[in-house]
């Protein structure tokens, strides 16, 4: 039986209501997609290798034979720890000597001192990205030309002094308040994933209503529901989503031997 006039005007209602629903929603949602792909910031991180190697235990070399020494000739008391640091540009936008406000210092806490430091590997030497020491304090420099995203380099720290001391980063870079220092990136499938899930969603919904219009409201609310849950499990599980990389241009050979072993190469998934 074919529908009424004001059922079918009715229904025409609905599925334009619906359609312009659906594509104010996609225009919204592919807006901020290409948004958060197309921005240029700029992203200095200083990330310090969560694990330490201990050169020399105090407590454990106290009644050892031996007596190490630094470069001026002083014995050294404390324990000594080794250190791994990367300094380098998570951001689209590149990090130029001019936008540097601020001499990059890299400084110990707890009155920790530096021994030793080595450069292990620069990302592109076209960089002029080098480390220096900073013979005023005890404190390192760290001097560029030019930062393009994942430049940046390695370094090693062997200091005297609490083996937990923070190493921080300190100075200024033009329309950065402050460091990164954490890997963290969400990659933007998800966000696409987003996308095709409320287009399957909403597809679906317009098929089940015109086969069965007085159940549209729950219908409504069912496939209304399955998108939501997707955006809200990535605002408040947002680590399920991050992974934590190297640039690999920055991981060590050690590192690259076997990925699936990485520290960093731990994704968000298995936190």
């Amino acid at each position: 039986m074919p529908p009424k006039p004001n059922e079918a005007a009715a229904q025409r209602w609905k599925d334009i209501v619906i359609s312009s629903i659906i594509s104010i929603v996609i225009t919204i949602v592919f807006g901020y997609y290409f948004l958060y792909v197309g921005i240029r910031e700029r992203k200095p991180t200083f990330y310090v290798d969560p694990t330490r190697t201990t050169i020399l235990d105090k407590e454990n070399a106290a009644n050892a034979p031996l007596m190490l020494l630094k470069s001026n000739g002083d014995t050294i008391t404390s324990d000594v720890t080794s250190i791994y640091f990367y300094f380098f540009n998570q951001g689209e936008e590149t990090i130029k000597q001019e936008n540097i406000y601020a001499p990059l210092k890299i400084k110990l806490s707890d009155q920790a001192e530096i021994l030793d430091f080595k450069i292990l590997k620069v990302a592109r030497s076209v960089s002029g990205i080098e480390v220096t020491r900073d013979s005023l304090g005890n404190s390192l420099n760290i001097n560029l030309k030019a930062l393009e995203k994942d430049d940046g380099l390695v370094g090693q720290i062997i200091f005297e002094g609490n083996k937990n001391a923070l190493i921080n980063l300190e100075g200024g870079i033009d329309g950065v308040k402050q460091f990164e220092t954490h890997l963290l990136s969400i990659d933007p499938l998800y966000f696409l994933g987003a996308i095709v899930i409320f287009l399957i969603a909403a597809y679906v919904f317009l098929i089940l209503s015109r086969r069965n219009p007085k159940n549209s409201p729950k219908l409504l609310f069912i496939f209304s529901a399955i998108p939501m849950l997707y955006l809200l499990l990535m605002l408040y599980k947002t680590e399920w989503f991050i992974t934590r990389d190297l640039p690999e241009t920055l991981q060590l050979e050690k590192y690259q031997d076997d990925k699936d072993a990485s520290l960093f190469s731990i994704t968000g998934w298995f936190n």
